[in-house]
């Protein structure tokens, strides 16, 4: 019983922990207009509080997996907690954007390392034959946060003023990182061997030229800046496969990608992230600039979506342990490409039990998705490995998450240049199908390869 219980609370911690990081990453972007007027600076200067929580994350996800192994588990997953409690928190008392910018970088810090090491904590703790059943319920946070951000973001600035939302997960985060340390048990780790320096900087040179690029390029399109930021991938990712393979302790042991599972779980990965979260940032501005519901009204009915994956997820364990992964990947990513279209179908806001319909049933489907996902990228590997597994499924999710929102922008862009609009704020009812329409038949797309990459799946 004591080792049942403390394998919960593991999951436990993690769960809340998660929900809070995949909170973050949306929940402050409602506040960037008030903190433009509230420093007195531009609302393009503002984009640097996402950029830094960003590069941030391109800084600590690579090394998170040496650290796992180096200082242990339980120390990391305790100082991580810490950074992004405290960081969280202080940003509610920055005097300038400067001081916002920077805590938000250290916030960042504790936020890359957050899942890659809480992830391994767990596989450690629970069986192989457990791994579906837990991923299930840590799986849930992921699709609930975003889902409900932008409302819960809204609500708390219009009552409390813009740093509520930087400072309610701080005392969460910091209150968890006391009990855990108090609490969890330091897993066994391997002998410390040396950082790979020079595979550290050039991953973390990628990992940021990739978020930046995909960060202007959903605010830019395909400037001169961009593509150049994109050209030079090339080049630094040969770079890196040399000094890994060169190494005799890589930062990332390219053998892992010699496991055709463990690539197709990162590539469908890839595809059910950029539907998931692009669809989330194309859905909030379609119906609130498009159509003119209410921020709470969006909120609802976005947030649908995240009690229809609560109904499938556990149900995914299911059919994953009867049918393998191909199934109920199959099975989700076909729903969503279906249900995602007929959202234009929303056209005006006496829809919303319509809207609340369909963003149910698009959550059913999803919910049938993430598990097999997750589970599959580790289903393969010894326990040792799974540190630094985690660590590159995690900045391949980050990499999806980043695409998905920049892809959806650009189609925004791309549907206003050609309605021959100007700005978001005047799209007019007979432009809304012009101008969205192209994200919405994009997302099909993307989960239709989704679904030939999972055909290949062994059961």
């Amino acid at each position: 019983m004591k080792k049942l219980s403390y394998k919960h609370f593991i999951a436990v911690v993690y769960t809340i922990v998660l929900f809070l990081d995949r909170l973050d990453l949306t929940i402050v972007n409602v506040t960037f207009p008030t903190v433009a007027k509230y420093f007195n600076v531009s609302i393009i200067a503002t984009d640097w509080i996402s950029l830094a929580f960003l590069l941030a994350l391109a800084l600590s996800i690579p090394i998170s997996g040496w650290l796992s192994d180096t200082v242990g588990l339980k120390k990391l997953y305790v100082a991580a907690m810490f950074l992004f409690g405290a960081g969280s928190a202080l940003c509610a008392f920055a005097t300038s954007l400067n001081q916002l910018v920077i805590l938000r970088f250290i916030q960042g810090i504790g936020g890359g390392m957050l899942m890659p090491v809480g992830m391994t904590l767990i596989y450690r703790v629970y069986d192989k034959s457990e791994y579906a059943s837990i991923t299930s319920f840590t799986f849930l946070p992921a699709l609930i946060a975003p889902a409900i951000a932008p409302f819960f973001g809204g609500l708390l600035m219009k009552a409390f003023g813009w740093q509520t939302v930087f400072i309610f997960s701080g005392p969460i985060c910091l209150l968890l990182a006391i009990y855990s340390f108090i609490y969890i048990k330091e897993e066994p780790h391997q002998i410390k061997y040396p950082l790979d320096v020079k595979g550290f900087v050039i991953s973390s040179i990628i990992l940021i030229d990739t978020f930046y690029g995909l960060s202007q390029l959903g605010k830019h399109g395909f400037t001169t800046e961009v593509i150049i930021e994109f050209i030079m991938l090339i080049p630094l990712v040969w770079t890196f496969i040399i000094i890994e393979k060169q190494n005799k302790f890589p930062l990332i042991n390219l053998k892992f990608f010699r496991n055709e599972t463990f690539v197709r779980a990162n590539l469908i990965q890839l595809c059910f992230q950029a539907c998931h979260f692009g669809a989330i940032f194309l859905v909030g501005i379609f119906l609130q600039v498009g159509i003119g519901f209410s921020a709470i009204s969006a909120g609802l009915i976005m947030g649908m979506q995240a009690i229809g994956a609560m109904v499938t997820s556990r149900y995914s364990v299911r059919l994953f342990n009867e049918k393998g992964a191909r199934f109920p990947i199959i099975i989700g990513l076909t729903g969503i490409a279906i249900i995602s279209p007929m959202i234009m179908l929303i056209n005006s806001t006496e829809r919303l039990l319509l809207g609340l319909i369909l963003f149910f049933i698009r959550g059913v489907f999803s919910g049938l998705c993430g598990t097999p996902i997750q589970t599959l990228s580790v289903i393969k590997f010894d326990k040792d490995d799974i540190s630094s597994v985690n660590s590159i499924f995690n900045a391949c999710r980050q990499v999806s998450i980043s695409l998905g929102v920049a892809l959806s922008s650009l189609l925004i862009a791309a549907g206003m240049h050609s309605a021959g609009i100007l700005s978001t704020l005047s799209i007019s009812r007979g432009d809304v199908i012009e101008v969205f329409g192209y994200g919405f038949l994009a997302i099909p797309l993307v989960a239709i390869v989704g679904i030939f990459i999972a055909i290949g799946i062994k059961k």
